[in-house]
């Protein structure tokens, strides 16, 4: 049997417990209380700190010094927010030293937190730019230089001034920290590299970002950025032979306690960024060939689907293009890159009406991102002014006087075209000098002209009037019409009154000609082109002059800088006219095979210096006088000045057949391209 007791014996007996605990445990003082929170602060243990201080503040509420330390002590365990904001209701209870390590803290928890993705493109800036504002306002009030501000925040407005895509400033800054004796700490040396290849100081940016990879080899970003600053600094074996190592380093899967497998990103990145590299260098059918078996594993990739369609429009694919670059907008609406790219995609289908939206949105929210502003200089250089100024002339010598060049010729002129109308119009004017030296006599039309052109969607047009000022023949006229069905097949058809291009000899003999011609263009990519051609001249003499080519453009090696292209082209014609008093043949025709070689010596961005080489052997045969080997050379150089300015020149060399007596021509031409 259980003996039950009473409760009041249970409550009697807690009772004396209590009233016992209370007589053996002493209040403590405040100087005990100082001692335990000192205790705490000594060993870096800031929650026991924190909560000896919230038990202090019980007995003593208004106790400055317990005020004091409870705000630095919640700085010291990381709430920058609070601790600041206790600061701001009582600054007289603290030093200069102290508010200026608060303010340091509390700003650099404003700089992570506007390293968040933002709710939206409007707002995601926001906390940067107010974050800075702060930094600023914070050196107003003190006077502070900000050269001498503290070195945190000197720090931390890098960080800022990244983020807000400020890269300029970013490497201005960063080099007077440099020059001040500061080096920077390895959480900077990322973000600084950033800035430095965004502001394009690649040859700037590979030390640091070596350091920052050395001193830490985990960071796949920093990798991929120091494999494109050796790209952008011509060094694309030694980005190659960078990421091959870092793929080496890292399986496709890792394991979770041995037992389950997940995804190893940085070998994604590794070889997402080696294939891209390989694009950039030239080999785009290994790059496309990679990224497509990728994509079957991860068709949700954004970045995937963009390199892909990045690829499409380095082989001239835009059409293709486009629509990779869309899958990657859909995936992700607020990546730049997907947005950039289908500007490019339909700037070069020309519809430059879809193309401004995004061009639009981008420059207004992102209006000093290096990718935005790439596309601001190619609007300004493709929509505005256009300016084409050419000349190139000849001696030919050897003959018997019957080359259809005469013994001297020269052709210079200029071409000025309006900006664009409507996305789709160009109204342009010329002047065109052609002379020519035969046996006894220069001819030397000047022609003015102008006209309007036509370039939408699949279509385009021309048509223009022109006169010489020599009375041969009617006012010229000529037209044209294209149709590009689709990334690689182009027709057009084109038709001109009294043609500058009949025959010079012809036009010194007082005949002038009509013509009609049509060509159709196959550019499988980058590597495989084919074109074919006919044409008729109708001369004033009842003459009738037909001709037929083709031609081809064969890849035969690629480069980073250097490309060699195999030519081959055939030719015939016929004229109506044994009598004709210019150099008519009944029949001829030529076959031609050569090489050209294209090697870029030097690049920075868009701007690059280019020679070519092209020499070539052809047979030509004519009817009456047989065949004859015809060789010829061709040296140039090209200059790209910026974004749509190009100057080029060269010198030629050939040794034509005309009615069966060889010459040698040597020539010159020079053209200068302003504008897309």
């Amino acid at each position: 049997m259980v003996a039950r007791r009473p409760l009041s014996v249970y409550v009697g007996l807690a009772c004396f417990a209590l009233s016992s605990w209370a007589l053996a445990a002493a209040p403590l003082t405040r100087a005990d209380h100082l001692a335990e929170i000192s205790h705490y602060r000594d060993q870096a243990r800031w929650v026991d700190a924190l909560a000896a201080i919230e038990r202090a503040q019980l007995a003593e509420p208004n106790d400055d010094l317990l005020y004091k330390l409870q705000t630095l002590t919640l700085g010291d365990i990381g709430n920058a927010h609070r601790a600041w904001s206790l600061y701001l209701a009582r600054p007289s209870l603290f030093d200069d030293a102290q508010k200026q390590r608060l303010e340091a803290d509390y700003v650099a928890k404003l700089v992570g937190w506007s390293l968040a993705y933002g709710r939206s493109e409007e707002t995601q800036l926001d906390e940067a730019t107010s974050t800075l504002a702060l930094i600023d306002e914070y050196l107003a009030r003190d006077g502070t230089p900000l050269e001498r501000a503290p070195l945190r925040i000197r720090r931390d407005r890098l960080i800022l001034l990244n983020r807000l895509d400020r890269h300029a400033q970013v490497r201005a800054e960063a080099q007077a920290l440099q020059q001040d004796g500061s080096a920077l700490p390895d959480y900077l040396l990322p973000v600084v590299g950033d800035s430095l290849l965004s502001a394009r100081y690649p040859e700037e940016a590979i030390p640091l970002l070596e350091t920052a990879i050395k001193n830490e080899s985990s960071r796949s970003q920093t990798r991929s950025q120091l494999a494109y600053a050796y790209l952008e600094t011509e060094q694309p074996a030694r980005a190659i032979g960078l990421l091959e190592d870092w793929r080496k380093q890292e399986p496709p899967w890792r394991w979770n306690n041995q037992k389950t497998p997940y995804a190893n990103w940085p070998r994604f990145e590794a070889d997402q960024n080696l294939t891209m590299i390989h694009a950039y260098s030239g080999d785009l059918s290994t790059a496309q060939r990679n990224l497509e078996e990728m994509l079957e594993i991860a068709p949700g990739s954004t970045s995937l689907q963009n390199s892909l369609g990045s690829v499409y429009q380095m082989r001239g694919w835009p059409t293709l293009a486009l629509e990779r670059y869309q899958m990657a907008h859909t995936l992700d609406p607020r990546d730049i890159a997907p947005r950039a790219g289908i500007y490019d995609a339909q700037v070069a289908l020309q519809r430059d009406d879809l193309a401004r939206p995004f061009y639009d949105d981008l420059r207004a929210h992102y209006p000093n991102n290096a990718t935005v502003q790439r596309l601001q200089r190619d609007w300004r250089a493709r929509r505005g002014w256009l300016l084409y100024a050419y000349a190139d002339g000849g001696r030919s010598s050897g003959g018997s006087g019957a080359s259809p060049l005469g013994n001297d010729d020269r052709h210079y002129g200029i071409e000025v075209q309006s900006p664009l109308i409507d996305d789709r119009w160009r109204v342009f004017a010329f002047a065109d000098r052609r002379s020519v030296d035969f046996r006894d006599q220069q001819i030397n039309p000047l022609w003015l002209g102008a006209g309007i052109r036509y370039r939408f969607d699949h279509a385009d047009a021309e048509l223009a009037v022109q006169r010489p000022n020599d009375d041969i023949g009617d006012t010229g006229l000529r037209g044209g019409f294209g149709w590009q069905f689709n990334d690689r097949w182009h027709a057009g058809i084109s038709a001109a009154r009294n043609d500058p291009e009949a025959s010079m000899q012809a036009r010194h003999a007082g005949i002038s000609a009509d013509s009609v011609a049509v060509a159709v263009d196959y550019r499988r990519n980058e590597l495989t082109q084919w074109g074919i051609g006919a044409s008729q001249f109708r001369y004033d003499d009842g003459n009738r002059r037909e001709t037929l080519n083709s031609n081809v453009v064969q890849r035969l090696m690629t480069r980073p800088t250097l490309l060699i292209d195999g030519l081959g082209g055939i030719y015939t014609s016929r004229g109506s006219r044994d009598d004709a008093p210019y150099f008519n043949p009944s029949r001829d025709g030529s076959v031609e095979i050569g090489l050209r070689f294209d090697q870029q010596v030097w690049r920075r961005y868009e701007r690059h210096f280019r020679h070519r080489l092209t020499v070539s052997l052809g047979n030509y045969w004519q009817e009456g006088y047989g065949n004859a080997l015809v060789p010829s050379a061709e040296y140039r150089h090209e200059w790209q000045l910026g974004q749509g300015r190009v100057f080029e020149y060269g010198v030629n060399w050939s040794r034509p057949v005309y009615d069966g007596q060889r010459e040698r021509r040597i020539g010159f031409d020079a053209a200068l391209h302003w504008g897309q």
